[in-house]
Order: structure tokens, then sequence, then C-alpha cells
């Protein structure tokens, strides 16, 4: 009797799904915070304990209020903040448990789509494969081990979900389908500005395949709710941000129209031909008639000549439209504050869309020839996952890491200062040095360099010039917490001099730039001691501390400065403060508190 081929089980492919893509990631479990992890995540003090619903809703992202009242970022994600509280809470400060969060998110939308897909299709294989290579994408690197690009992750889950349940209530009428889409579409909005082109896509979707003839009453109705939550959105990001738009000054709007295709075709490219891949700065083309800029035309004119042939084939209009819809925030019509046109990260969510349109050519392919569909599948699959593991594990694993390869691979000297201050961190300050004077000759104007390069020149005792440097710095634009670094900076060069009254003086302004700064107060301590104000030097060591209760050297000098006045017991309880592992592993520690046992025994225990 011929026996049929069983098919694979249900859970089988969402398995298999899980499986790779979380070993393909797995070099990011050992990772560390980079870049924009610092001040969005590590020195965020938003998300260190759970406020009230309206204190996310009325934050803006990427900003201290308290210190950045004359700064807009322009970014309104409160959803961001919050999940980064529920980081917080789960894991504390570690970057393990933020990265771990990353992939969860990361694999969740692999799977909805996986979902959408099968709505779509009604193939479970093609869906598999096509949810596959999204997972396995080297070009979605950036957004899964970059923690604080979870924002794309983010969207695209609640999006996704969004869209499933839009699609799921068109065909089955139940009332719960729909307030979830509602619900989901504002999560959406509150975690990336993104998700304010799913309502042409739902356009879309019901013009292209759901193909009914007119604007039925029924999908009038439905897009209502979708637009209330978007004018509240908009009212909401107004009131915290100022403006309805990034409170930035506008782009050329001529050249931001003319360079559109060269945009879509690079961004195509990285999706299609993914290699070289990288922290891309990418500016427009230095000429209208460069052959990037005509490139780009010629690019969008087969594009659109493949569209007219595929014209009958409504799931590859509707994929590849959708993929034009959600990248048209990042096209620069309307500008941001980032520092490229063009980057990996920004692709995420348009290439969930576009994984509509490898589904459906896969689903052509299998019919033409199984074997072949399976055999070119597997080589992409390890081609891309391959790429992704290296990328993980070379690029995105640390700022050492990323610093070298960006700079030293890929010529990428808009990191050049990171690369130097990555080296000076290590005391390799001739290589250090050489960087940072590379890195002041290609940016002269950001003051980061000047003041790190400054820093390492406190370090090896040339105070002088490191005032100098600082002195260059004068006139150019700081934020808060940059000032205050400048005036940490020249405390510390005048403190080294012995000019210990010039550097109090520094020392308090920077506290009163940017008072969120525990290792601003350590210093400030430091001075008040050197001066024998103790009362003054307790007070500012115990501000750091309350910023930075774990800190061992804001610990120690208080413990010290007690012990200068004589205060033994206070002065052995803050060090018993320290937990346990980390007092006992550090012998200056160790013996900071036997000293100080054995001064109050004596004390007590007068000969």
């Amino acid at each position: 009797m011929h026996r049929f081929p069983r098919r694979p089980g249900k859970g089988l492919y969402p398995f298999i799904l899980w499986v790779l893509v979380t070993a393909v990631y797995a070099p990011t479990f050992s990772g560390e915070f980079i870049l924009d992890d610092r001040p969005l995540v590590q020195d965020n003090r938003f998300i260190r304990n759970f406020g009230s619903p309206a204190s996310y809703l009325f934050h803006e992202d990427g900003v201290e209020n308290e210190g950045f009242a004359m700064h807009h970022t322009g970014y309104y994600r409160p959803f961001v903040n919050f999940f980064y509280a529920l980081d917080y809470k789960l894991w504390g400060m570690r970057a393990l448990g933020f990265r771990l969060t990353n992939l969860i998110l990361h694999l969740l939308t692999c799977f909805l789509l996986y979902h959408v897909l099968i709505q779509l299709f009604g193939n479970r294989l093609v869906s598999f494969l096509a949810a596959l290579l999204f997972g396995l994408h080297p070009v979605n690197t950036e957004t899964v081990a970059w923690v604080s690009a979870r924002n794309n992750i983010l969207v695209g889950v609640f999006s996704l979900i969004s869209f499933y349940t839009y699609l799921k209530n068109s065909k089955e009428k139940k009332i719960w389908l729909g307030l979830l889409s509602y619900i989901s579409f504002a999560a959406a909005l509150g975690s990336k500005e993104f998700a304010i082109v799913l309502l042409p896509i739902f356009f879309l979707y019901n013009r292209l395949i759901k193909r009914e003839r007119g604007i039925a009453r029924n999908e009038i109705l439905g897009y209502i709710p979708f637009v209330v939550i978007l004018s509240a959105y908009f009212v909401l990001r107004a009131q915290t941000i100022g403006s309805i738009l990034t409170p930035l000054s506008p782009p050329n709007l001529w050249e931001s129209i003319y360079f559109v295709p060269f945009l879509i075709v690079y961004n195509l490219k990285l999706i299609l031909a993914p290699y070289g891949l990288h922290s891309l700065i990418v500016h427009y083309p230095k000429s209208y008639l460069s052959w990037a800029a005509l490139s780009g035309f010629v690019g969008l004119g087969l594009l659109g000549l493949w569209l007219w042939k595929e014209r009958k084939n409504v799931i590859v209009v509707f994929s590849f439209l959708s993929f034009l819809m959600a990248l048209f925030p990042v096209l620069n019509i309307v500008h941001t504050s980032a520092v490229t046109l063009v980057s990996m990260r920004w692709l995420y969510f348009p290439l969930i869309f576009l994984s509509a349109s490898f589904a459906w050519y896969l689903q052509k392919l299998r019919n033409l020839n199984r074997r072949l569909v399976l055999g070119i599948s597997v080589l992409v699959v390890v081609y891309l996952g391959a790429y992704s593991y290296i990328l993980n594990q070379k690029l995105w694993h640390n700022e050492d890491t990323f610093f070298e390869q960006e700079v030293l691979h890929f010529d990428n000297f808009f990191y050049v200062g990171g690369l130097a201050e990555s080296l000076f961190e290590k005391k390799n300050f001739r290589e250090a040095e050489r960087y940072f004077q590379e890195a002041i000759n290609r940016y002269p104007k950001e003051p980061s360099n000047y003041m790190n390069y400054a820093a390492l020149l406190i370090d090896t005792g040339r105070e002088d010039q490191a005032l100098i440097y600082l002195d260059r710095t004068k006139s150019l634009i700081k934020s808060k917490f940059k000032e205050g670094q400048w005036y940490n900076n020249r405390g510390m060069a005048y403190f080294q001099q012995g000019k210990k009254d010039k550097a109090l003086a520094d020392f308090l302004k920077a506290v009163a730039c940017w008072p969120y700064e525990s290792q601003f107060w350590s210093n400030l301590g430091g001075a008040y001691g050197s001066l024998g104000d103790y009362r003054n030097s307790i007070s500012s060591f115990k501000k750091g501390l309350d910023i930075d209760p774990d800190s061992i050297d804001l610990r120690k000098n208080l413990a010290v400065t007690y012990m200068k006045m004589g205060d033994y017991e206070r002065a052995i309880l803050n060090l018993e403060g320290i937990p346990a592992p980390r007092k006992e592993t550090n012998e200056e520690i160790s013996a900071l508190l036997r000293k100080a046992r054995h001064e109050l025994l004596s004390n007590q225990n007068p000969l």
C-alpha cells in the first residue's frame, strides 16, 4: 500500500527556528553594553525604579529632563524605558540580561512572522523558511545584539501582533481580535514612530489582497480607532518633546527627494547582497550626477519594471509596497537627529514586510522543484547564519572589538575617538594618543575628543598641555553632561598641579552642571578632603554613593575620610556595606578594613 510521507508537526518548524536563531546569537550572551547603551541604559536613572504610567508617557527618550531642558532628541518612545525598567527589575544592570531580552523579543518576532505568513500563504514550509531567513539575516544583528536598538524589535513585535489580529479579525469578525489589534498598534507607536505606517499598510492589504470593491463602510469604521489612537499619540508627543515632528532644522527638501532612489537601492542592497556589513555612516553622494546618485534612478526604474511584471502577484506587490512604506521614515524626507542616512537597525521593521515576497518566490520555486528550493535554502541559511554569528562575535560583542573592527577593518573613522578611548582604558597610552590626535584632526568640533585626550595627558603627567586642549573646547557646543566633564577634567589638571583651590572651584561647577555623575562627586570629595574640610568631603562622597551605591572607590574614599577624623566605627560600617565577594577579593579594601578594626580596638583598649 502506498504511504504518503507525514507532514511535520506544527511545533517542529518553530522549534528549529528557535534552535538556529539562538545558536547564531549565542556570542551575544557574553557581550557587554556598547555605545548608546551607556547613556540610554547603564546611566539611565529613570529605569532603576518603576514609575507611574504618566511618568513614562511624559518622558522624552534619551533625555534626562532635569539636565537637558533645552535639548531634544525628538524621540518619543515611552514603551522602551518601560521595558528597560522590567529588565533592570529582572537582571539588575547586567548586559547578559538585557541582551537576552533582545533575543527573546527577536524570537517572538520570528514566530509571529511565521504565523502571519501562514495566514497569507497557508503553507508552513515556505512560511518557516521565510521567517528563518529573517531570523538569521545579518542585517538584523545590529538590532538584536545592541541593547539600545531594542525600539526596532519592539515596534516589529507589536506591529506584527496588530497586523496578525487585523487579518484574523477581517475573516472572523471577533471583537477581541479588533481590540487586540488596536492595543498592539498603540504599543507599537509607544515603541517607535515607525508604527505610523501601519495604517497605509492596512489600506494596501484591503485594496490588494482582500480586493473589496470600493471602501466598505465596515472598513472605514475599522480605521477610526486607529486614527483616534494616532491622534492621542501626537498630542502626547507634542506635549512631551514640544513638537509633532523632531524639533530639528528641516532638511533640504529638494535634495532629500532627489536622493530617495539612492537610499532605497542602498537599503535593498544591504538585504539582497549582505556583505561588508557594519555600523554604517552614509551620506548623500557629493554630486547630483555622480555614479551613486544615477545608479539609484536606474535601480528604482528596474524595480518599477519588475513590479509591473509582477502586478498580478498581489502578495509580491503588497509586500514590496509595504516595505517602501516601512522604509519611508528613514528616507530623510522627515529629518531625524541621526548622523547617518542608512543604518542596519532601521531595516529590521521594513524587512518584516519584505519577507512575504521571499515566501512567495520560495513557494513558486517549490512548485517547480522541491529539492532545488530546499538546497538553495540550506545554502542561504548557512551563509546568513555563519555571517550573523561572526558579526555577533567580532563586531557587536564589546566596545573593544567594535572600535577595532570599525576603524582598523572598515576605515570608519567616525569611531576613531572611541578606539582611542578604548586604548586609553587599557593603558596603551602611545597608541591612544595617536588616535586621539587623529580624532581631533578629523572632527575638530567634537569636544569629547579634546576632553578625553586631556584626561590622557593628565594621567601621563602633562597637566599644562591638558589645560591647553581643554581651553580649545571652551567655545564648542556641549551638553550639560559634557560641560560637567569639561570642568571635572580641568579640576583634575589643577589638582595634579597642586592648585587645590582652583580644582575645588571647578569640581563644584562640574556637579552644578551635572549632579548625576558619581565620579564628579568623588573628585569633589577628594578635593575637600585634601583641604581638610572633612565634613563637606563626607557629604560629597555620600551624594556619589546615592547615585552609584555599588562603587567601591567611593566607599573606600569615604572610609579613609572617616579614619582621618578618627571615626573608625563608621569607617568599618561603610566598608562592611560592600558585598562580601567584592570585599574579600579586593586586597586594598581588606587591608583598609583590618586597619580600621585594629585602630578601633587600640582606641578602646589603650595601654
